[in-house]
């Protein structure tokens, strides 16, 4: 008994004086990050790779990457994505991405972007495309000044 009491009380000890050791040297290993070391470290962003990224992304065969890219393109106020949403507003077959095509381009708000939108409001096949798209071209309009 005496025995497994000393091998027990040796363990504890070298767990002890091991996790002491360790733990200094762990401490003069780290770095000591300042408030302004930490604002460095944040990626950064190459507005034209993503920009090509999302334009790639719209021409994908997948319906939700195409529908995302789209609605990312807009979000970001992607002036070189003006054609290609153009393009998906008139030609997509599904309603929803049409819908999101317009929604993209309200929100980058170039006029000839703003143009395909009416135009939508009245020759699109889908009575709920023709809707969103009058709603959008009405907001647009409120927003920035031309009147009803």
């Amino acid at each position: 008994m005496k025995r497994i009491l000393v091998v027990g009380l040796a363990l504890v000890l070298i767990v002890w004086f091991s996790e002491a050791v360790y733990a200094d040297v762990n401490k003069d290993i780290r770095p000591v990050l300042t408030a302004k070391d930490k604002k460095d470290i944040r990626p950064t962003l190459n507005k034209s790779l993503v920009e090509a990224n999302l334009l790639a992304g719209i021409q994908s065969d997948n319906f939700g990457l195409r529908t995302s890219a789209a609605m990312m393109l807009g979000d970001i106020q992607c002036e070189k994505a003006v054609f290609t949403l153009m393009s998906m507003l008139k030609h997509e077959t599904d309603e929803r991405a049409r819908i999101v095509a317009a929604l993209s381009l309200y929100k980058i708000g170039d006029p000839v972007g703003i143009y395909a939108i009416k135009q939508s409001a009245r020759f699109d096949e889908s009575a709920r495309v023709r809707k969103l798209c009058a709603l959008f071209y009405q907001e647009y309009k409120k927003n920035n000044g031309q009147g009803g």
